[in-house]
């Protein structure tokens, strides 16, 4: 833009406000943008390659705390980080809330909101139907993600276990809630009825979003590679990596989880019951890399 602006009181070009945080863009030329995030505590930031070919980026932390996965550090208010011909998918993980300033690429604000955007209008069903499941879905994403990273998987696989995790319980927005909260056991028709909502969760991701590669993996969460999972009873490769983390992770967090049907795990315990049953239900690595990060 040519000439002289002056903005005034946070003025912004284009602002959006969802479940994650506060996002207002507020500089954009040819070749980058610069923009504020306030992004609430329990959120993830991801950086990869393909953001940043030929291209520095920058973050001022303005406030708040992060987690940086991959150099098992935190950044601090006060301080900033770069990145620029990266080599792999960075993980940031918002210990607090956090207000970012960010120099980046130009295009992405626009692309990041609009990804953003989906997966908090299904996450909003999700609340609308049970807190908890809500909950869940976040935590089991944002799990997922440190899991992918740790494991140095792809730039693709990575993206998609963080947004696929937070909205793959979806299809629970049809269960009806005395079941979902039981504070028994499910009757066998009951939990047929649970065994459904893979399927419902493709479903709707077909009709909201239309996206084949996100629906599959929703349907496959709880496929096991012994094949005693469900719907399909598929085995070992025939189930996708991101279905195998989600699965993972998925099971980690119910197991600590406090539900009106029993106590939660002690971490221990839950990672006790994870061994047990890795290389039968759970690929051993993805067990082994959600120990390391739980650990630490």
């Amino acid at each position: 833009m040519d000439g002289f602006k002056i903005y005034k009181n946070g003025e912004a070009i284009k602002e959006d406000i969802n479940k994650a945080g506060r996002f207002k863009l507020m500089i954009q030329d040819s070749d980058f943008e610069i923009f504020e995030s306030y992004i609430h505590a329990g959120h993830s930031v991801i950086c990869q390659p393909y953001e940043c070919e030929n291209s520095m980026n920058a973050v001022f932390v303005l406030s708040g705390k992060l987690y940086h996965t991959n150099t098992r550090s935190y950044i601090l208010g006060g301080e900033h980080y770069t990145f620029k011909n990266l080599k792999e998918t960075h993980h940031l993980s918002v210990e607090e809330d956090t207000e970012l300033l960010m120099i980046r690429k130009k295009s992405f604000f626009m692309e990041q909101v609009s990804k953003m955007n989906k997966v908090m209008e299904l996450m909003d069903m999700i609340q609308k139907k049970d807190h908890y499941t809500e909950k869940h879905c976040n935590s089991t994403g944002n799990l997922a993600v440190k899991i992918a990273t740790y494991l140095k998987l792809s730039d693709e696989v990575i993206q998609n276990v963080l947004f696929i995790g937070k909205i793959h319980d979806i299809g629970k927005i049809d269960v009806p809630i005395e079941i979902l909260n039981k504070p028994g056991k499910l009757t066998a028709e009951e939990f047929d009825f649970i065994k459904k909502h893979p399927q419902r969760g493709h479903d709707i991701v077909m009709e909201t979003i239309g996206d084949k590669e996100v629906a599959k993996i929703i349907l496959q969460h709880h496929e096991k590679i012994d094949g005693s999972g469900y719907p399909f009873g598929l085995k070992g490769k025939e189930i996708s990596m991101e279905a195998k983390i989600i699965l993972v992770a998925d099971s980690f967090d119910a197991m600590t989880s406090n539900r009106p049907y029993r106590k939660p795990m002690s971490v221990n315990d839950a990672i006790q019951e994870l061994r047990t049953y890795s290389g039968i239900w759970y690929e051993k690595e993805i067990v082994e890399a959600l120990v390391e990060v739980v650990r630490e």
